[in-house]
């Protein structure tokens, strides 16, 4: 993962304050995913290893964005995507695991990423969260 500078303005003044739960277990990803959220002024939760551990993490707060990894430590997210689609949280998974990739995912970013790239693929599906009638509004 790079983590590329060149984020629009408006794209990060737009995420500022939005609530996102981070689920990858590789501690090295993790670490740098929470440090370009932060710094993008999202309120981060996590990050959790594993799907139980996001589970809990939800049940305290359900957040607006989640970045998640398909694979960890030997399970699939593939249900806890769904769950949190299901809940109107938009998903973009980050992984380099895409053989199914999963159908209620907004986004996938496929590893290696860079931090301006997956930081402007959030405000991308923040924005068509918003301006999709039908689903639920994040504010």
């Amino acid at each position: 993962m790079n983590n590329g500078t060149d984020i629009s303005p408006v794209t990060a003044s737009h995420l500022a304050g939005k609530r996102v739960l981070v689920v990858e277990d590789t501690w090295v990803v993790a670490k740098a995913l929470v440090s370009i959220l932060e710094e993008t002024g999202l309120v981060v939760s996590g990050p959790s290893p594993t799907v139980a551990d996001a589970e809990r993490l939800i049940s305290a707060q359900v957040p607006q964005l989640a970045v998640v990894d398909i694979k960890l430590r030997g399970e699939m997210a593939l249900d806890l995507i769904d769950d949190l689609s299901d809940r109107g949280v938009a998903v973009v998974v980050c992984s380099g695991f895409t053989l199914t990739p999963p159908t209620k995912a907004a986004a996938i970013v496929q590893k290696p990423f860079s931090g301006a790239g997956l930081i402007e693929t959030l405000g991308d599906v923040l924005l068509r969260a918003q301006n999709n009638p039908g689903g639920r509004q994040i504010s």
